[in-house]
């Protein structure tokens, strides 16, 4: 694992993940934004014989030990269930908890704790657990022994105060039971496809997620897989490696939509030829391209549409640039890529010429939808995922779908 850098340090929202007495905000005007896509938003990817992967561990064999380190047994003991099978997503082995929630499991033999966290910080010391253990501000717990450090990731859609450490805790010292040096390295039984959606990003996804899954997952055809990685981005696979990793799911879980919001890490200069390139650069846009374009062809192949949405304007002027660029990459990479559509927020959240606006004026009120300059509060987020609900029906249309409306969500915010 490596650096985490950037605007998303901390957890999205200041809400647990409780749902009651939530504020709820909706729009009942038209969508005011425009879509960039090859096609109509219904274009599907063109038809292949067969999938071009049919193993999410991409063929890292250690995702396979890793899945034969915890029992669906052990988990559900600590959280619940029903749980999944053990599924290979490259890093890590992946169980789905209840209707709504994983656990991730990664194990790396040879490598030490300090390599481990290096470009992490710990919110909690733990003791009497192997070598050395910590609970970082990524939420994962690290934790080494003998010279193999491995690392633990439970994620809860909406949950984003409990650290949960007494589960996990308890959860390693299982994994700790066994030798992964004894483990044999056969990949599992594929299990049965995941969730027809899967909803990915960097931390300021974690409230459109939730917000989302609130009050949109109305159906079976849009149950969602939700996954938020803090400090995480494109520009920094070695600290968490989104274009595999994308891909292992997509490979594993076989989603129709994957929609990914996760840029507001990737303000940083690349090196191209040998040489730093800043952000917005000629040469910076073309090697940012080319890393967007990748992933849009490798997820589109392997048969799923991509909702991509970019991000809007940021309180710090110089991020708030690094923003406009990058969405402008991604509007361009998305025109080249039949599958896929771009939704940029800005119009749905920038105040006047495209600066950041903390505020909006919405049934007459003027309602703050902004956390810290970076990230979306509660009702932000509720606010975006009314927009993103509106693509998703477009993509996925299903007469099981119950139009928000419907739900008794009225056009203003009740607090």
């Amino acid at each position: 694992m490596a650096v985490s850098v950037g605007a998303c340090d901390a957890a999205a929202l200041e809400h647990p993940h409780s749902t009651t007495s939530l504020p709820l905000i909706t729009t009942t005007s038209a969508l005011a934004v425009t879509t960039t896509s090859a096609g109509p938003l219904t274009t599907t990817p063109r038809s292949r014989p067969r999938p071009r992967l049919d193993d999410g561990s991409l063929g890292d064999q250690l995702t396979w030990v890793a899945c034969r380190l915890l029992s669906r047994d052990q988990i559900r003991a600590q959280f619940g269930g029903p749980v999944s099978p053990a599924t290979p997503t490259y890093p890590y082995c992946q169980w789905l908890v209840g209707p709504d929630a994983f656990l991730a499991l990664t194990v790396e033999p040879h490598t030490s704790f300090q390599a481990a966290t290096q470009y992490v910080t710990t919110l909690q010391t733990i003791t009497g657990l192997g070598d050395q253990a910590i609970i970082a501000n990524n939420r994962y717990l690290y934790f080494t022994s003998s010279g193999t450090s491995y690392w633990l990731l439970w994620q809860q859609v909406g949950d984003f105060s409990q650290l949960h450490t007494n589960q996990l805790v308890a959860l390693a010292h299982d994994v700790l039971a066994h030798d992964p040096a004894t483990q044999p390295a056969a990949a599992p039984v594929p299990g049965p496809p995941g969730p027809p959606i899967y909803f990915a990003g960097d931390s300021t996804a974690a409230g459109p997620e939730w917000a989302w899954d609130t009050y949109h997952v109305t159906s079976p055809q849009l149950r969602t897989l939700a996954e938020y990685e803090v400090g995480s981005g494109l520009v920094s696979p070695e600290f968490f490696d989104w274009s595999r990793h994308l891909l292992g799911v997509v490979a594993a879980r076989r989603p129709k939509l994957v929609i990914y919001m996760g840029s507001a890490n990737d303000g940083q200069d690349l090196i191209v030829d040998g040489t730093y390139q800043p952000v917005g650069s000629p040469l910076w846009r073309k090697a940012y391209g080319v890393r967007v374009g990748a992933i849009m062809t490798s997820l589109v192949r392997e048969g799923s549409k991509v909702l991509w949405i970019g991000e809007p304007a940021m309180q710090d002027i110089q991020l708030s640039a690094d923003m406009a660029a990058m969405d402008s990459v991604l509007a361009q990479q998305a025109t080249k890529h039949a599958g896929v559509t771009f939704f940029n927020p800005g119009p749905v959240l920038n105040g006047p010429g495209g600066t950041y606006a903390a505020t909006r004026l919405i049934g007459g009120q003027e309602i703050s939808l902004r956390l810290d300059g970076v990230h979306l509060n509660m009702a932000g987020s509720i606010y975006l995922a009314n927009y993103i609900a509106a693509f998703v029906k477009r993509l996925l249309p299903t007469p099981a779908a119950v139009p928000a409306a419907a739900k008794g969500v009225g056009s203003q915010i009740r607090s």
